[in-house]
C-alpha cells in the first residue's frame, strides 16, 4: 500500500513552526527594507496565529464525549479574551497611525500560506514515493 496523505499532530506542529519561521525571516526583512510595515505585519501574523491556535484548542475540546458546561464556559472566556487582546492591538495600529494594510494582510495570509507550503510538501512526497515504487 502506498503512502497515505495524512494531517495529524505532527503536520499541525510543523504549520506553527513554519509559520514563526515564516514570520522570523519577513520581519527581518521587514525590519531592513519597509521598517514602517514591521508592526502591521507582526499583529496580522499574531491574530493569524491566534486563530488557528483556537480553532485547534476548539476542535480538541469540544469534540469528544463528557464535555462539561464547564469547558464550554473556559472556552468562552478564552475566545472573548484573545479577540479582546486583538482589538487593543488594532486599536493600537490605528491610533498610532501606523496601519500598512498590505503588511498586515500579509500577516494575517501567513498561516494560510503555511498550510498551503505544508500540503504541496505532501503531496511532492507521496509523488516522489510513488515515482521510486514504480521504477
Amino acid at each position: 500500500m502506498g503512502p497515505v496523505l495524512e494531517f495529524g499532530d505532527r503536520s499541525i506542529r510543523h504549520i506553527y513552526i513554519l509559520t514563526i519561521c515564516l514570520t522570523v525571516a519577513i520581519a527581518a526583512v521587514l525590519s531592513v527594507f519597509k521598517r514602517l510595515a514591521l508592526p502591521s505585519f507582526l499583529i496580522g501574523s499574531a491574530i493569524s496565529l491566534s486563530l488557528f491556535w483556537s480553532i485547534e484548542f476548539v476542535v480538541r475540546r469540544l469534540i469528544g464525549p463528557g464535555k462539561t458546561k464547564r469547558t464550554k464556559y473556559l472556552l468562552g472566556f478564552i475566545t472573548l479574551g484573545k479577540y479582546t487582546v486583538l482589538g487593543g492591538l488594532l486599536y493600537l495600529l490605528f491610533k498610532m497611525e501606523w496601519m500598512n494594510v498590505y503588511a498586515f494582510a500579509g500577516g494575517v495570509a501567513l498561516v494560510q500560506g503555511a498550510i498551503i507550503i505544508k500540503a504541496i510538501s505532501l503531496m511532492v512526497l507521496i509523488l516522489s514515493n510513488k515515482d521510486s515504487n514504480q521504477s
